[in-house]
């Protein structure tokens, strides 16, 4: 593929406003050809700004627009499934927003789907890219850390207008499949994955301390990886406690981020420490968009693929008891 990568956006909100849409405009080999939106004025500023000629209602004028390579389905789960598989069944690549389905049932079904059709399904973990992650996977599959034996991911969110009582079809486990720990700790599910390998077995205890909660308010699991490494993964959205800290311990030293997202961790080893910082993204999506081109362009191995997102609603099922 010798053009531009030609994206067409199912879903124009916030996050592709603010956060994927200008990592598509900036990451060099792509470009947007039209946006969808259920109410189509609301993404008229984004267009407008972006150059974007096409801005509809209709979903179909991007599954079926001749010049759009990829697909990027960014609405709620609860309709991922139906529009990847239309996607595919169209002959697009696809990109769909995490988390990747309402279960893991889902997404077999648009792995599936996708397979059948020859194209590839990307899910938007885009943290799996972040230059501090990438950094940590190096050094654990070099050996700096010896054998990982133990990880942590523990976060928690200040109740805000994002909570249970307010944080719209977030905290609609029909639409979003579960609460905020669904929404926010499956990226952090996802990015310790990426670095562990697959997981093998999850215990997980659950609680809504809120009356007027249908979610869960605070989660607390352990994950069994196959290579032996033991996480315990909590998330609170009750007390008034940030956190966000990711760690993993080996045998012979520890990897630390006490906030992953400050793109910045801390290693010991060998009674040495060293503190490791990275430059943040200009847009949080970039280094997935990039990604994304390299594996269309230029035929790398997709690295955040359907079955790779999978992994995470597998383990949100069983922490969370989701069918």
């Amino acid at each position: 593929m010798s053009n531009p990568l030609t994206w067409g956006i199912i879903g124009c909100g916030d996050v592709v406003a603010k956060k994927s849409g200008p990592a598509i405009m900036q990451a060099g080999n792509s470009r947007i050809a039209g946006v969808m939106r259920r109410e189509p004025q609301k993404a008229e500023p984004f267009t407008r700004v972006h150059g974007i000629s096409l801005c509809t209602d209709d979903p179909k004028a991007i599954l079926h627009h001749p010049e759009i390579d990829i697909v990027y389905v960014a609405t709620p789960p609860s309709s991922h499934r139906d529009y990847v598989i239309a996607a595919a069944a169209a002959g697009k690549h696809v990109l769909v927003e995490k988390p990747m389905g309402l279960s893991a049932a889902e997404d077999d079904e648009m792995i599936a789907a996708c397979a059948s059709a020859g194209v590839e399904l990307f899910v938007a973990y885009y943290r799996r890219f972040h230059p501090h992650v990438l950094q940590m996977k190096e050094l654990i599959a070099g050996g700096h850390i010896g054998e990982p034996v133990f990880a942590q991911i523990d976060y928690s969110q200040v109740p805000g207008p994002n909570t249970a009582w307010g944080g719209g079809w977030r905290v609609q486990p029909e639409v979003s499949g579960g609460g905020l720990f669904v929404d926010v700790v499956s990226h952090r599910i996802d990015a310790m994955v990426s670095l562990l390998g697959a997981p093998e077995r999850v215990e997980g205890l659950k609680h809504s301390f809120l009356p007027q909660s249908v979610v869960e308010d605070v989660v607390a699991l352990a994950v069994g990886f196959a290579g032996g490494t033991l996480c315990s993964i909590s998330g609170d959205f009750v007390s008034k406690r940030p956190a966000d800290r990711f760690m993993i311990v080996g045998t012979e030293g520890v990897i630390d981020s006490e906030r992953l997202d400050g793109h910045a961790f801390t290693i010991r080893t060998g009674g040495r420490e060293e503190v490791l910082a990275f430059d943040a993204f200009p847009a949080p999506h970039l280094g997935l968009v990039r990604h994304i081109e390299q594996v269309l362009r230029d035929g790398a191995a997709n690295a955040c693929s359907g079955v790779d997102g999978r992994w995470t609603d597998w383990i949100l099922d069983r922490a969370l008891g989701r069918r």
